[in-house]
């Protein structure tokens, strides 16, 4: 049973990445397919009831072709799609104004990009292509800039604090501090503007809200739900201001928040177990001890072997000296006392004969 154990951990470690990647795959298809069986009786549902209204429109107003209608709604739909106001009510809006314009400048640089409000203009497209070859990589970097400077105060501080304070090992004072994190990070940024965007949003609900919040700081930025489109001028700009802080504000934590994640052993190992061996020796560090021991220093440096070599100390008095070995210093070990009988002849100390001895008689 051992022997198969291994012989399939053995397999599973050799082709896990593939295992990743098919995994990755299904994850896509499942995706896919709840979303059609959830969203296409709700789109067939909606284009029914256009349908019909249409159908409607035309038999109370025989005077009006079904190609005319069809050519004004496709040009109202065109203009609504590229953030142009086609209601009376919303004529007073503008898209371009310093507030909506730095909004979408924000939305841009963090390629968040909600898509209500796009350069109606050649001149204008042309602009944001070279603008956002400055300034994306620009905003990546001031953002990486500022999770590395604000890693050692919000994430390893707290963890030396948790070990010598609270006497919790590295590993466990890491989770701790990355759960109080997480936990700290969803509520003030998720749960509580949730709430607040669902006060001011009459036509929100709270799920709508929490929804609006997660597309925004994913950068995933989808143009369902934009705040302040109902409000008057004043209160849209205001919102628009507001969005804008907390976009920078909220995706500087969650990269925080994601760093301080990526920095935990555990996670560290999942990455190892699935890049294989050829990320470790890229490292330059091997993961497997690293996430055994918990050390973080680099690997051991081979041992060096010398040989050994005796000194035997000479006997400087008439009495006969107890010679001493000592031993090189790799064996650490303190300098060993022997009698004259444990001594080879070889390594014994000349005698030289008393000469003031005469000589027996026979």
């Amino acid at each position: 049973m051992a022997i198969f154990a291994d012989k399939s951990l053995t397999f599973l470690r050799a082709h896990a990445f593939t295992f990743m990647m098919m995994a990755y795959g299904l994850l896509i298809i499942i995706g896919a397919v709840v979303l059609m069986i959830l969203e296409q009786p709700e789109e067939n549902l909606l284009v029914t009831e256009i349908r019909e209204l249409k159908a409607r429109f035309l038999a109370e107003n025989p005077c009006v072709e079904e190609n005319s209608l069809d050519s004004l709604l496709m040009n109202v739909l065109s203009a609504s799609k590229r953030g142009v106001a086609v209601l009376k009510s919303d004529s007073d809006e503008c898209n371009f104004d310093f507030t909506s314009s730095l909004f979408f400048v924000i939305t841009f640089l963090t390629t968040t990009g909600y898509g209500t409000t796009v350069p109606l203009s050649d001149e204008g497209r042309l602009f944001c292509v070279v603008y956002c070859i400055v300034g994306i990589p620009f905003t990546m970097l001031l953002l990486s800039s500022l999770t590395h400077a604000l890693l050692p105060r919000v994430t390893h501080t707290p963890i030396q604090n948790l070990q010598v304070f609270w006497g919790l090992s590295r590993n466990h004072a890491a989770l701790l501090h990355c759960s109080v994190l997480a936990f700290c990070t969803a509520t003030l940024f998720f749960l509580i503007p949730a709430g607040a965007l669902c006060l001011l949003e009459s036509n929100w609900s709270y799920l709508e809200s929490l929804y609006f919040c997660f597309i925004s700081l994913s950068t995933t930025g989808l143009v369902d739900y934009l705040p302040g489109r109902t409000q008057s001028l004043a209160a849209r700009q205001g919102l628009e201001f507001a969005t804008s802080c907390y976009l920078m504000l909220g995706l500087i934590v969650l990269l925080v928040v994601l760093e301080s994640f990526w920095e935990l052993q555990q996670v560290q190992g999942i990455l190892r177990f699935f890049a294989g061996p050829r990320h470790g020796e890229l490292k330059g560090v091997g993961l497997d001890e690293l996430v055994l021991s918990g050390d973080m220093t680099g690997p051991e440096e081979e041992p060096h072997y010398t040989l050994p070599i005796s000194t035997i100390s000479p006997a400087f008095s008439d009495s006969p000296a107890t010679p001493t070995i000592e031993l090189p210093p790799i064996f650490d070990l303190p300098p060993m006392a022997t009698s004259k009988e444990n001594v080879p002849p070889s390594l014994r100390p000349n005698s030289t004969p008393d000469l003031c001895q005469s000589p027996s008689t026979t």
